[in-house]
């Protein structure tokens, strides 16, 4: 007979496992992973984190996607009669967007930088507040 150690008898054991503990750690690491993907996705999308700038961004993301041309951005500026302003970058159209918001009723107006590629497909834009225009 081999005798018993009384300190390990009521001791809990660390390596001990529970059932569906493996099951846990995996749903936990996929949550957290979700939640940094959702977070890096909704700030890809975003161009501005100024609360009177989300209705142009959303406008312009919803409207002139990645890989937009040139000429559909030109087109999309000319169309709304928007101000175009004179660019000293080459591959850029700086254009001032006055728009009202839907969901506040509120004018917003910003200075929008597009950034073209090479072959002439928006590669991104850029948004600073400018000042708006009265309402008429």
């Amino acid at each position: 007979m081999q005798p018993v150690d009384r300190d390990n008898l009521m001791t809990p054991s660390l390596s001990r496992s529970y059932p569906g503990e493996g099951f846990f750690h995996v749903l936990l690491a996929c949550a957290m992973a979700l939640c940094l993907f959702a977070g890096a996705c909704k700030n890809a999308n975003s161009h501005t984190s100024d609360p009177q700038l989300k209705g142009i961004d959303a406008l312009l993301a919803a409207q002139l996607p990645p890989g937009t041309t040139s000429a559909r951005v030109v087109n999309f500026v000319h169309t709304r009669g928007y101000e175009q302003r004179t660019s000293v970058q080459p591959h850029t159209l700086v254009v001032i967007v006055n728009h009202i918001n839907p969901e506040t009723v509120q004018p917003e107006a910003a200075r929008v930088t597009f950034r073209f590629d090479a072959d002439d497909k928006l590669v991104g834009y850029d948004l600073e507040p400018a000042p708006t225009l009265p309402i008429r």
